[in-house]
């Protein structure tokens, strides 16, 4: 049965990728070879692959969400409202009203070749990123060891997604050549990474089923 289980959630991951592939090599046809940015660009706002991203960011969200339930467990909810602020963030563009906000109100000057707009995103990044981690590690304090390995593979997973999404974003900014590579970059990349994600979590919520209901039939059969 556990075996059946990886099976099962390496096809989801094999789905998911080809998913990504098939938007990014939609992507390059029509912005490289048909020079238009249609809904079908994945670096479109409210464009057809960035609506898929917060159905995953979604999936994500509900499944550490019942992890939690059904475990106990606060590291799990400290996660689900980790993704819950990835989705919110990414649907109403928080971090970057927040940051035009924040670059007018301390008057930020560009530096680096980075504008005034860009800097105040990052003080919304750091800022919002301590709390959220602050209270990850919180709960990391008090977990078991499984929630501890989970929350090291969630912690590599999600730092993955801030370099694509954070510092290839800032090189596709402060960089003056190669711009359409590197907004491919950053968005195949965020793409790819979450991904990986949905299939991780849902590989654990697998593992938790199946071991609950071995756990029942143990029982039983005592």
């Amino acid at each position: 049965m556990n075996s059946l289980f990886k099976k099962g959630s390496t096809k989801l991951l094999i789905l998911l990728l080809l998913a990504d592939l098939a938007f990014i090599v939609v992507h390059i046809i029509f912005e490289l070879f048909l020079k238009s940015n249609t809904l079908f660009s994945i670096n479109r706002d409210l464009g057809y692959a960035e609506v898929y991203q917060y159905i995953k960011e979604f999936w994500i969200l509900v499944l550490l969400f019942v992890l939690a339930v059904k475990s106990k467990r606060m590291i799990y909810f400290s996660w689900s409202l980790l993704f819950l602020y990835l989705l919110l963030d990414d649907s109403l563009q928080l971090h970057e009203n927040i940051g035009s906000y924040l670059a007018n109100h301390h008057q930020l000057q560009p530096v680096f070749r980075l504008r005034a707009q860009d800097l105040g995103e990052l003080m919304v990044f750091v800022s919002v990123g301590f709390l959220l981690f602050s209270f990850v590690g919180g709960a990391y304090f008090y977990s078991d060891d499984s929630g501890k390995e989970i929350s090291k593979h969630l912690f590599i997973l999600v730092i993955s997604l801030a370099f694509f999404g954070g510092l290839v974003d800032m090189l596709h900014i402060a960089v003056s050549f190669g711009k359409p590579v590197f907004a491919l970059i950053e968005d195949g990349g965020e793409m790819i990474i979450m991904s990986i994600i949905v299939w991780y979590v849902f590989d654990i919520r697998s593992h938790q089923l199946y071991n609950s209901d071995n756990a029942k039939i143990v029982e039983q059969n005592r």
